[in-house]
């Protein structure tokens, strides 16, 4: 059998509502399916997940720690694939070309060794709740400050583009910048280079989750085609997205090594002073409730106006469970934060 181009892993549990759709974008794209394999990294569903997935032909791994940060360790350990695509069950790729467009332009550049998508986009309305657009723009408050990110990346960061090639760019990041936010959203990543150069290291959960970080520290360049948007079907209502945000801090207060920050803050010294500005930015309690306004203004979307109840939920939260640890006591986190 050929290597394939492009291995896509589903991190996945009781999925049923959303994995249908995330498979389908996949067989339904343009690119001959011998480019592509698919894997679904189970945590244990107890739903159809499984029978859906075997559906569409994917091979099921088993995810005995049932967290996302697992998953993406045991894809990559069984990844056959050049490169890696990491998705969650509630995305789908949002046009036929989608992967074509990015095989072939890899192909022209292969000093890219990451290929970030351009930005989330709406799911659908049967599924998606009040936070969802809010959700797939900053992710979270605390993402919000610290990367300063806009409506998507092809716009936030034109300056660090080094060459275009219709909506093609290439993207140079310096040691000092800070870089893009992108990595758990269905980024590119060269399995090839991550083989070659992090042998003992690739298929870690340390590793994994700082992949993208690392490759692009090492290479200073990335992809980016603009219109690249993902389908975000996330099931964020304001209680489910509560939860959601209560999953990011137990993760980054109680599993370091494991979370998306920590990695990335290792990395990148400005994001270690933009952490302390942002307990400036929510303690100067104007500050976050013009910001509130302004969101919806700008995004012309009132549900934006809970953005200061989404920090400060997120400032309890790190105070309570910051409290939590310093006491000796532990958090599991063994759900996805539905």
């Amino acid at each position: 059998m050929t290597q394939p181009f492009f291995s896509i892993v589903i991190a996945a549990y009781n999925s049923e509502r959303t994995i249908g759709y995330t498979l389908k974008s996949i067989k339904n794209q343009s690119i001959s399916q011998n480019e592509v394999e698919i894997l679904v990294v189970d945590g244990g569903s107890t739903d159809s997940t499984k029978k859906i997935a075997k559906k569409y032909g994917a091979r099921i791994y088993d995810n005995p720690k049932r967290l996302p940060e697992y998953a993406k360790a045991i894809g990559a350990r069984y990844a056959l694939g050049h490169f890696l695509i990491r998705m969650d069950s509630d995305e789908e790729f949002s046009y036929r070309t989608q992967l074509q467009n990015k095989m072939d332009f890899l192909n022209r550049h292969p000093e890219i060794k990451v290929l970030i998508p351009n930005r989330y986009s709406g799911g659908r309305k049967n599924i998606c709740g009040i936070s969802s657009e809010y959700m797939n723009i900053f992710g979270d408050p605390f993402s919000y400050f610290i990367y300063h990110t806009k409506m998507d990346k092809y716009t936030t960061y034109q300056k660090n583009i080094i060459k275009k090639e219709g909506k093609c760019a290439i993207m140079e990041f310096g040691k000092d910048d800070i870089f893009p936010l992108a990595d758990s959203a269905t980024s590119a990543l060269s399995l090839d280079y991550m083989r070659e150069k992090y042998s003992d290291l690739y298929d870690t959960v340390e590793f994994t989750c700082g992949a993208y970080d690392r490759i692009l520290s090492d290479t200073k360049l990335c992809g980016c085609i603009n219109g690249d948007n993902i389908r975000h079907n996330c099931s964020s209502s304001f209680r489910v997205y509560l939860s959601k945000l209560k999953f990011r801090v137990i993760n980054n207060i109680f599993y370091k090594n494991e979370s998306g920050f920590s990695a990335k803050e290792s990395i990148c010294n400005k994001l270690k002073y933009r952490k302390f500005l942002f307990c400036l930015y929510a303690l100067f309690f104007p500050l976050p409730v013009i910001d509130s306004v302004r969101l919806s203004i700008v995004y012309r979307n009132p549900t934006f106006l809970l953005h200061f109840i989404y920090l400060y939920y997120v400032c309890f939260q790190i105070a309570a469970l910051g409290l939590l640890k310093i006491r000796g006591g532990k958090c599991k986190n063994d759900s996805y934060g539905k």
